[in-house]
């Protein structure tokens, strides 16, 4: 049996073509990968509250608004291609994400307020943590707003969100 001149040209030049492209594909994730859909969580009062120790408990010193976070965001570090196997190193991807925390002082004095807000995984595996504190008049509601990166494979495996939060009178 005798080949055909043709599939020289298929072995030869699409085959190698059909793998460059998917290097190509592989080294330029910008244009498959997203926030992912799952990554993002809006609660309020009805969903949550602030878990009182007894001394608080009949007169609690804050309330809990809302919080969440959401992804604003994904960067892609630029690769560089020195030799056909670096076309199969995909570059890596961060998530930005902005999250929020509403509480309200109920006190007659000034608060400093301070959250922990944490990303977390199956199984309360924590991914992601930040803090921040501010000082809340009496009767303001406040909101904290900060802004964080993580890794893409990382950002896929969050499942949602908790926090902590403590408070002091201030001098």
């Amino acid at each position: 049996m005798k080949t055909h001149p043709i599939w020289y040209g298929i072995g030869f030049s699409i085959i190698p073509l059909i793998v460059l492209v998917l290097g190509y594909i592989n080294v330029n994730p910008q244009m498959y990968r997203g926030i992912p859909a799952s990554f993002g969580v809006e609660n309020d009062a009805s969903f949550s509250s602030i878990a009182w120790k007894d001394e608080d408990r009949d007169d609690p010193p804050l309330e809990y608004i809302s919080d969440g976070f959401r992804g604003v965001g994904i960067s892609t570090a630029m690769s560089e291609v020195t030799s056909f196997w670096s076309l199969w190193n995909a570059p890596r991807s961060e998530v930005g994400y902005e999250w929020s925390y509403k509480v309200k002082n109920l006190t007659d004095t000034d608060l400093e307020i301070s959250v922990a807000y944490r990303l977390e995984g199956r199984n309360e595996e924590v991914i992601d943590q930040a803090r921040a504190s501010m000082i809340a008049e009496p009767g303001e509601t406040v909101e904290f707003q900060e802004m964080g990166r993580l890794d893409y494979y990382d950002a896929k495996r969050v499942t949602g969100s908790t926090w902590s939060i403590g408070n002091r009178k201030r001098p």
